[in-house]
């Protein structure tokens, strides 16, 4: 075995970010991959935030180029009868079918579940959809800040009283979910293989966000209180705190007070007449002082740049990182060491680097990026001959009344 996916074909009807990104990952693993996209093309292309490239330059699409690289490009008008049949025959041909339409839209395409098991019955079908696939709201759409932040208490909890809610990142609720469902797929493919019966398997923004947030919410579970974020002068420790340096770098601590952590910090950012204050000689004082206390070590960090704390830490075997922005993360060797990036090597834009799959196979090195994301239509004919068996003339014809378009 050269790829763990090699032999399986995806087809997906799905746009956006979470359900492409999973099979994003499936491609990488060595699913073949047929995207099947309307008639102009899947509405995220050049949506997203452009990186700035030298004027005449290829602008290669970043976001979409993560979020679809190694795929094939059909596009088809599912609203003509012959459309929708072809769709039927894709799904026939393939071991998996993702999808990210809303019940109406999947009963009016013919393409229910019923209908594509009754089709093909070891079939393997991802549903991915805002929230969920049973209650009184399965039709509602769903982007990642509604379903997946707002609807699920993340942003409540990460609130701080009488503050304003944050904002997420460009798809962070998205790609999170894209795990979830790449593992569900997963598991229904080894289901099949064990059973010989096809598999329907199902993940949400909503339900994805519920399990980001499960220690917040099994509190809640049991109490019925909210868990909102606290503010800084009430936090439970200054160890866990983030602090400016003179440099305007940040730093940020993870150090539980237990132990000697709060000796190691202090002897650490060089303030061990903290030690012999009896204000803050046990946890809890230190907790009833947090103000003052978060005060004086802002002050304390302030004076001296982050190259001057950051040997110190480790030194005194501190847990903490520095807060890296976008642009320092991309350089940071550790991240670069984790693999966490692939080059893709596109006919236009040449080579750029993308972010891979958040795992490593140590055993199955043929793993990774396997190509750009495909123009709107670039496969077209090539998966109506070789996939379906369609003739030139047919082709044609499908082409001249609108079922079909290529690039």
């Amino acid at each position: 075995m050269t790829s763990p996916l090699e032999g399986i074909r995806v087809t997906e009807f799905a746009n956006f970010a979470a359900a492409p990104s999973a099979v994003a990952i499936m491609a990488d693993l060595g699913a073949e991959v047929i995207k099947v996209e309307a008639i102009g093309g899947d509405p995220i292309r050049g949506l997203m935030k452009q990186a700035k490239v030298p004027e005449g330059a290829h602008n290669p699409d970043v976001a979409f180029q993560f979020i679809n690289r190694g795929k094939q490009s059909i596009q088809l008008n599912l609203d003509e009868p012959d459309g929708s049949d072809i769709a039927r025959r894709l799904v026939a041909a393939s071991d998996v079918v993702v999808m990210n339409l809303l019940p109406e839209r999947r009963d009016r395409f013919g393409l229910n579940t019923d209908d594509l098991l009754a089709m093909k019955p070891d079939l393997v079908i991802g549903l991915l959809s805002g929230y969920g696939e049973v209650g009184d709201e399965i039709d509602r759409p769903g982007y990642d800040v509604t379903a997946f932040f707002s609807r699920s208490g993340l942003y409540g909890a990460s609130t701080p009283p009488g503050g304003m809610p944050p904002h997420a990142r460009p798809g962070q609720g998205d790609h999170t979910t894209s795990l979830a469902f790449f593992g569900a797929i997963m598991a229904g493919l080894r289901a099949r293989d064990v059973s010989g019966e096809g598999q329907v398997v199902e993940s949400s923004l909503l339900r994805t966000a519920a399990w980001t947030i499960a220690i917040d919410l099994s509190t809640s579970l049991v109490d019925g209180r909210p868990n909102t974020e606290r503010t800084r002068d009430r936090g439970l420790s200054p160890m866990l705190e983030a602090f400016e340096c003179g440099d305007g770098r940040w730093i940020h601590f993870t150090m539980p007070d237990t132990g000697d952590a709060w000796p190691r910090f202090c002897r650490a950012i060089e303030r061990e007449d903290l030690l012999e204050n009896p204000d803050y000689e046990t946890g809890r004082q230190r907790f009833r002082a947090m103000g003052a206390l978060v005060a004086d070590i802002e002050d304390t960090l302030k004076s001296k740049p982050s190259e001057y704390w950051m040997p110190r830490l480790d030194e005194h075997r501190c847990i903490w990182a520095p807060i890296n922005d976008t642009a320092s993360a991309v350089q940071d060797p550790q991240v670069r060491s984790t693999g966490a990036f692939e080059t893709i090597h596109h006919p236009e834009a040449g080579d750029f680097e993308t972010v891979a799959a958040p795992f490593r196979m140590h055993n199955a090195p043929d793993v990774g990026v396997r190509g750009p994301a495909p123009r709107a239509g670039e496969h077209t004919v090539e998966v109506l001959s070789d996939v379906l068996g369609f003739d030139a003339e047919e082709i044609a014809d499908l082409t001249e009344r609108g079922v079909v378009a290529s690039d």
